[in-house]
C-alpha cells in the first residue's frame, strides 16, 4: 500500500509540478525575455502541448490505478472525480482549445474583428481552465485517500 501512495504522490507531483512550472513561471518568462509575441505565443504552445501529454500519461495512469485500488469502487472518492475531471479538461485543452488558437493564428487573426474576439474568447476560456486545472491538481497533492490512522495510549 505505501508504494501505491507514494506511486501516486510522485505522478501528482510531476503533472501538477509541470502545470505550475510551465504556466505561472516558464511561459510568462518566456512573453517578458523573447521579445517577439509570436515567437513567444508558439514556445508556450509547446510547452502547453508538452504539459498536457504529461498530465494525460500521469491522469490516465492514476485513473487507473485507483479503479483497480478500490475495485471499481470509487464512487465517492472524490479525488477520483476530481482526477477524471483534470483528465477530461486536459483532453479539452489538447484537442479543442490549442488546435483552435493555432488556426486562428495561422489566419492571420489580428486583422479581422471577428477572429480578433474568437481567439480573445479561447484564449480567456483556456486561462481560466488552466487555472481551475492547477487548483484542482494542487488540492490533489495536498490531500490523500488514506484514512488517518488513530494511535492507540498502550
Amino acid at each position: 500500500m505505501i508504494s501505491s501512495y507514494a506511486s501516486e504522490k510522485l505522478l501528482l507531483t510531476l503533472w501538477v509540478g509541470g502545470l505550475w512550472a510551465i504556466g505561472f513561471l516558464a511561459v510568462p518568462m518566456a512573453f517578458a525575455n523573447l521579445g517577439d509575441v509570436t515567437v513567444a505565443g508558439n514556445y508556450a504552445g509547446q510547452l502547453f502541448t508538452a504539459v498536457n501529454f504529461l498530465g494525460l500519461g500521469c491522469g490516465g495512469t492514476l485513473i487507473i490505478s485507483k479503479l483497480i485500488q478500490y475495485k471499481l469502487s470509487v464512487k465517492q472518492l472524490w479525488r477520483f472525480w476530481t482526477l477524471v475531471l483534470m483528465v477530461a479538461m486536459t483532453l479539452v485543452f489538447s484537442f479543442y482549445l490549442q488546435p483552435e488558437i493555432a488556426a486562428l493564428k495561422q489566419l492571420n487573426w489580428q486583422i479581422e474583428q471577428s477572429l480578433v474576439e474568437r481567439f480573445s474568447l479561447l484564449h480567456d476560456l483556456s486561462k481560466n481552465l488552466y487555472l481551475l486545472l492547477s487548483l484542482f491538481g494542487l488540492a490533489l497533492v495536498l490531500s490523500t485517500d488514506k484514512q488517518p490512522q488513530v494511535l492507540r495510549a498502550s
